[in-house]
């Protein structure tokens, strides 16, 4: 049986391996509170469906579409190009990438969405990563 915890449990997971780990960042999921320390970059990554529908009648196979959100911020002390290298690590981190335990293919390629934003000291960017997975209850 998978569920949607398992779902958004493997997403997390990848995430937190390639890019808290793999990339040496704090990263915040969902509405949890920003990182005691933001002197360093650290990562918002949130994970929303868009939708679901039934695709096999025998047995009872569901399909669910969502978006997987990264917002990326770096310094700005240290140029865009700091920036842009988290994104790209989040993209090649999912790029062509399907998970097997649950079956969750991330496609279309996941993208960074628009120019990067300003706040404060942050530089903000901010990547999606598309998603279908399919289960069974």
């Amino acid at each position: 049986m998978t569920d949607q915890a398992d779902i958004f449990d493997a997403i997390r997971g990848r995430f937190a391996t390639e890019i808290g780990t793999g990339q040496s960042i704090d990263v915040v999921y969902d509405n949890g509170p920003e990182p005691s320390s933001i002197s360093a970059s650290w990562c918002r990554f949130m994970i929303g469906i868009d939708d679901q529908q039934q695709i096999s009648m025998g047995t009872v196979r569901y399909r669910m579409m969502g978006t997987a959100t990264a917002r990326l911020f770096t310094p700005i002390a240290k140029g865009d190009g700091a920036s842009i290298d988290l994104a790209d690590a989040v993209v090649t981190a999912f790029r062509g990438v399907r998970l097997t335990s649950p079956d969750i293919v991330f496609t279309p390629p996941p993208g960074v969405i628009g120019t990067a934003d300003q706040e404060d000291a942050w530089c903000i960017r901010t990547v999606q990563i598309p998603f279908r997975a399919d289960m069974q209850p």
